[in-house]
């Protein structure tokens, strides 16, 4: 059964990689949210899950980020499309990085600083693209180079969430589905679901809902002995067409399916997000932890 007044802690996919808010999708941006232990039909759920709130806070905190003072990485990779009705036009690839700074409070709250970065990515060879062609109307576009953050906002100690009121000079509105958090064999998982209205002055308004999985080896996401867990997540966006996509009214959609992984050294990030940072930003990869001392960068999805 489901409990919608058991409230906890969940963040959306990017605060974790969020890739969000860089990809222009929501799940760029920490929510605060319910979440509840269910039992998907089906599931090979064994009871083995904590029923306080408490507690699932907790696992939500460990598997998302961690609990005491350092860093977390998260990066996913995956192809965004075109979306006409049930037809998906293949646009480009996508490889992502999240970098997270958390520092706990006093109080049991969390200050957090995230900063994203995402690189398209030619589909055949996986190099990055500066460049594209627009398949739907043939216009030759570039790319820009639009890293997120570095974001600062914070959690209190009942894990409300306080954003900034502006975010690289654009307006985020979220909207939040009641998550699903399960046991199923060895794993423990989440499902989120987040919308978000991007408000940008002088650009139309953008419609960003980002919805998956979360999930990591139950041996970890239990246990309350360690402050933070592996995990993985599988997601997919389905957005209005970013900016600088420049599509016309009436071209549908667009749709991003990914896969990712949380990580704990910026040197274990993927070795082509790796590769790219060197190159389009050599202060980043020599130093990649100054980057939360940046000025905060401008909006450009």
């Amino acid at each position: 059964m489901i409990d919608t007044n058991d409230e906890n802690m969940l963040l959306s996919r990017r605060t974790l990689m969020a890739g969000g808010v860089a990809t222009g999708v929501a799940a760029g941006l920490p929510i605060s949210a319910m979440a509840s232990v269910a039992t998907p039909p089906g599931s090979a759920d064994d009871g083995a899950l904590p029923a306080d709130p408490a507690t699932r806070a907790a696992i939500v905190r460990r598997m998302r980020l961690r609990h005491n003072a350092g860093h977390v990485f998260w990066w996913f990779r995956g192809t965004s499309y075109a979306q006409q009705g049930a037809t998906l036009i293949p646009l480009c690839g996508m490889v992502f990085g999240s970098m997270i700074k958390v520092t706990p409070r006093d109080d049991g709250g969390l200050n957090v600083i995230q900063y994203e970065l995402g690189f398209r990515t030619d589909l055949e060879t996986g190099e990055r693209l500066e460049k594209m062609r627009n398949p739907l109307t043939g216009q030759m576009i570039e790319i820009p180079f639009a890293p997120v953050g570095p974001t600062a906002f914070s959690y209190s100690a009942t894990n409300d969430l306080i954003l900034p009121e502006m975010i690289g000079g654009s307006r985020f509105t979220i909207e939040h589905i009641p998550e699903l958090f399960y046991r199923a064999g060895d794993m423990v998982l989440f499902q989120y679901q987040s919308r978000a209205t991007v408000e940008t002055k002088g650009k139309p308004d953008r419609i960003l809902n980002d919805l998956g999985n979360i999930y990591g080896p139950a041996s970890e996401a239990l246990d309350a002995n360690l402050p933070t867990a592996n995990a993985w997540v599988q997601g997919t966006d389905v957005t209005d067409y970013a900016r600088w996509l420049q599509m016309p009214p009436g071209m549908g959609t667009q749709t991003l399916r990914s896969i990712g992984q949380k990580v704990f050294r910026f040197e274990d990030m993927p070795k082509d997000w790796l590769e790219m940072i060197t190159k389009a930003d050599p202060k980043m990869a020599d130093d990649p932890l100054a980057v939360f001392d940046r000025e905060e960068a401008t909006y450009r999805n």
